[in-house]
Formats: structure tokens, C-alpha cells, sequence
């Protein structure tokens, strides 16, 4: 995400940019909310700031700004999280109109490409194995179809119990979850 706004920029004062060729139109300014910060000396969690810096993007964004966001929704409740995650990509889809990516581990929100002509899913690719995924750093047109957080945990070297339990614990998340049905009735 780095790199589309550096490039958006690299672009846009005439400079070369690391491509075979390009076509960028001017934007006039390049958001991002990119980053876990907290500001705890004005007593601002990193969910606020978050939330304080996607409510700056959401209110001065316009139809000709690239807007660069990643993880909306992460420092809060998952279903808070993926609501307010939702929200925002619809608003910035159906009232800003911005050039946006939006890099998100909620899943759920590929349905959003399907109710909304203006929004694509792009996939960073990953190859399963019986006993491990392995990702590939590529990226691809489609939405994932679930998270790789617990994998992830494990490449970090989490406790092989741990990693364990997280998987009994999602199992019982996901038979119980309601989430499926409640994006159903959004339609």
C-alpha cells in the first residue's frame, strides 16, 4: 500500500516510476491510515486514534483522492470491528467515490463486491499444505475466504498448545457465529 501512494506521488510531480507503464490519473491528496499508534499522553487508545484518523479521511476525502487504509477495525470487538469496517468501505464506495484500497482480514466484507459495482477483491495468494500454508506474496483478482491469523501465530513461533486451542476455540466461534446471516439480511 506503501507503494501505490509513493507512486501515486512519484507520479504525479513527473517523476519515473518503477513500471513497464503506468496510467494514474491526479488525485488531489493521498490519505492513509496505515499502523497501530496510540497517543496516550492526550489518553487516546489506538482504536481512537484509528477511529480519529479514518474520521479525518471520511470527512475531507473527495471523488479525485486516493485513499490507502489498512485494517480498519482491528482494535475493538470483532463485531464492532467488521461493522465499522463495513461501514466505511460503503460509504467511501457510495458517497466519496475515492480510488481506495482497503486492506482488510474481515473476510466477510468480498460481499461487499458483489452488491456494489464499484468494489473488486484482490487476494494475497497462499498455498495450503496438509500441515502448513505457505504465502506466496502474490497477488491475485477474488476475495479469501478466511482468516490466516492462527497460522501466523504459528510462524511466530506460538506455542504448538497454543496454536492448538486457538483452533478448538475457532471451531466453536465459527459454528456459533451469526455473522453470515446477519450480512445476508443487508441485501
Amino acid at each position: 500500500m506503501r507503494q501505490v501512494g509513493l507512486i501515486q506521488l512519484m507520479a504525479q510531480i513527473g517523476s519515473f516510476v518503477p513500471a513497464g507503464s503506468a496510467r494514474l490519473g491526479v488525485c488531489d491528496r493521498i490519505f492513509t491510515r496505515v499502523g497501530a499508534v496510540d497517543d496516550l499522553a492526550t489518553g487516546q487508545s489506538t482504536f481512537m486514534v484509528e477511529m480519529n484518523e479514518t474520521a479525518n479521511i471520511l470527512n475531507h476525502a473527495t471523488s479525485r483522492s486516493l485513499v490507502l487504509l489498512d485494517e480498519i477495525g482491528r482494535g475493538t470487538a470483532t463485531f464492532d470491528g467488521l461493522s465499522i469496517a463495513w461501514a466505511v468501505a460503503e460509504y467511501i464506495a457510495t458517497e466519496i467515490l475515492a480510488r481506495t484500497i482497503f486492506a482488510t482480514h474481515y473476510h466477510e466484507l468480498n460481499e461487499l463486491a458483489s452488491l456494489l459495482p464499484n468494489i473488486a477483491n484482490y487476494q494475497v495468494t497462499v498455498k495450503e499444505l496438509a500441515d502448513q500454508i505457505i504465502f506466496l506474496h502474490q497477488v491475485q483478482p477474488g476475495g479469501a475466504d478466511k482468516s490466516y491469523g492462527i497460522e501466523a501465530g504459528r510462524l511466530a513461533g506460538l506455542p504448538k498448545v497454543v496454536i492448538a486451542r486457538a483452533k478448538q476455540v475457532m471451531g466453536q466461534i465459527e459454528k456459533h457465529s451469526k455473522i453470515a446471516m446477519g450480512l445476508q439480511n443487508l441485501e
